[in-house]
């Protein structure tokens, strides 16, 4: 592997890669890279947790501010489909969820970590290792609902370990 050794967390993890606008070297509205946890929940719950964290805390107060968050789970890890083409393809993925906001489980932590991170139990209880369910190797892609109501691409990644 490569960084500084560290123990595993147990967690699941996706570095999102916000979408580039052909134009430009830039990416919009989406400025950074960030990443999306995946956990299971630490009450019996029978759910899985989802907490978007960003070091650039700009980019969390965009997921704030959407009316919306579409997480999709592709059935497949090829980066080479942008979000848009995900979109338009009306391809099901995996596991699709509708999040929102102003509910994330987030707002109950502190103010330091919830500026920095975003929270949100999933309905249900995901498969966090590689099989036919399971999520490890495949496509996150992210959309997010301006208040306008105009669908915005957020970014993708792949699912590894953490």
């Amino acid at each position: 592997m490569c960084g500084i050794p560290r123990p595993s967390t147990g967690h699941r993890i996706a570095i999102m890669f916000p979408p580039r606008h052909p134009n430009s070297s830039t990416a919009h509205p989406a400025t950074a890279n960030y990443s999306l946890f995946f956990r299971e929940s630490d009450s019996d719950s029978m759910q899985t947790t989802a907490v978007f964290r960003s070091k650039d805390t700009s980019m969390i107060d965009i997921f704030r501010a959407c009316r919306g968050i579409d997480l999709r789970i592709e059935r497949h890890g090829d980066l080479t489909l942008t979000p848009s083409t995900l979109l338009s393809s009306k391809s099901q993925p995996l596991h699709q969820f509708q999040l929102q906001p102003h509910f994330s489980t987030s707002q109950s932590k502190s103010a330091a970590l919830s500026s920095s991170e975003l929270e949100f139990s999933l309905p249900e209880r995901l498969d966090l290792g590689v099989s036919e369910r399971g999520i490890v190797g495949r496509q996150v892609t992210v959309f997010a609902t301006g208040q306008a109501g105009e669908v915005i691409p957020m970014g993708n990644g792949i699912v590894g370990y953490d």
